[in-house]
């Protein structure tokens, strides 16, 4: 487009004053609002992502837990520590443990491991009186917890 130019006269002086014309400042209004409306649009997918993503975290937790309870029942329980839950598997007499490692909750046996769980932060057993405490950080910063009540099919006597 060709700049216009804007004389003004003053005693007798020209002055020549370049500027924007009208269709280029609604031109520019255009562009800008449409920007604005692509960044607030992104910014509520966000958000609806982030939810999603959090759901998505409360179902594996959920067929995470189901999964251990399969996965022990028949186990006698020995201890806890801190990263993991020691058992003995009632068929083999052999040992068992579920445990915190490298970002993962797996269930170790016969020297080969099978992951439980995954994109773990932090995970902590903790034996309470009959049951144990499993706490797990994801690594989106989403918390769950669970209380394994040791009964006495678990309880090794």
């Amino acid at each position: 487009m060709e700049k216009r130019a804007l004389y003004l006269r003053k005693n007798n002086k020209q002055h020549k004053f370049s500027g924007f014309t009208l269709i280029e400042c609604l031109l520019a209004l255009l562009v800008l609002s449409i920007i604005c409306l692509l960044f607030s649009a992104s910014i509520k997918n966000a958000v609806v992502v982030t939810s999603r993503l959090k759901n998505e975290r409360e179902k594996e937790w959920q067929i995470f837990i189901i999964q251990l309870e399969s996965e022990v029942k028949s186990c006698h329980y020995e201890k806890t520590q801190s990263n993991k839950i020691i058992l003995t598997n009632t068929k083999n007499n052999k040992k068992v443990w579920i445990e915190h490692k490298l970002g993962k909750i797996v269930k170790v046996e016969n020297g080969g491991y099978q992951p439980l769980l995954t994109e773990v932060k932090q995970a902590i057993f903790k034996e309470k009186g009959k049951y144990v405490m499993i706490e797990v950080t994801f690594e989106n910063d989403v918390y769950a917890a669970a209380k394994w009540i040791i009964t006495g099919d678990h309880k090794h006597e």
